[in-house]
């Protein structure tokens, strides 16, 4: 894909602060037409734009827990033909799981992948650390869990995208 132009930047940026207005909203807001804003969000949706979704506040909806679980695993351990074969198996399992948001490999800290999920509470977290452990065995060495209590008063930022919106003006 092309570099984005700035136009793309701005407008991409619009829609992180609020994705809910129109093109002709949008317009105004950039000061240029309604057709090149709905042109050039199609070329976005297309390309840039994972999708649009609401960020709710987890705590009022249900949930107390949010866990960064950090995992050392066999991939870099092992054959490429079976590295592909574990990372089948990881990606089938954590498809499965409705209640985790982001897997990833990464590095540091001596992990290298991170798993991201929320809770209802410390009795869904520990049974969903049970089956990782048990039904990823044989890929899973070691894991850590770092947990949030989504419920808390303490939360010095919140999570948002809006705040990215302001990097790239």
């Amino acid at each position: 894909m092309k570099d984005l132009k700035p136009i793309d930047y701005q407008l991409l940026f619009e829609l992180m602060k609020d994705s809910h207005r129109s093109d002709r909203q949008l317009a105004r807001a950039l000061g240029i037409s309604q057709p090149t804003v709905t042109r050039r969000r199609a070329m976005l949706e297309d390309n840039v734009i994972d999708g649009y979704t609401v960020i709710p506040k987890f705590g009022q909806v249900g949930f107390e827990i949010a866990a960064f679980t950090f995992l050392k695993t066999k991939l870099n351990h092992v054959k490429k033909e079976e590295k592909e074969k574990f990372f089948k198996e990881l990606k089938e399992w954590y498809t499965k799981q409705p209640n985790v948001i982001l897997v990833t490999e990464g590095q540091g800290l001596g992990w290298d992948a991170v798993c991201v999920s929320l809770h209802e509470n410390y009795a869904d977290f520990a049974k969903f650390t049970r089956m990782q452990e048990s039904e990823l065995s044989d890929i899973i060495m070691e894991t850590q869990s770092f947990q949030i209590d989504l419920k808390s008063d303490a939360t010095i930022k919140p999570f948002n995208l809006r705040c990215i919106s302001k990097l790239k003006q």
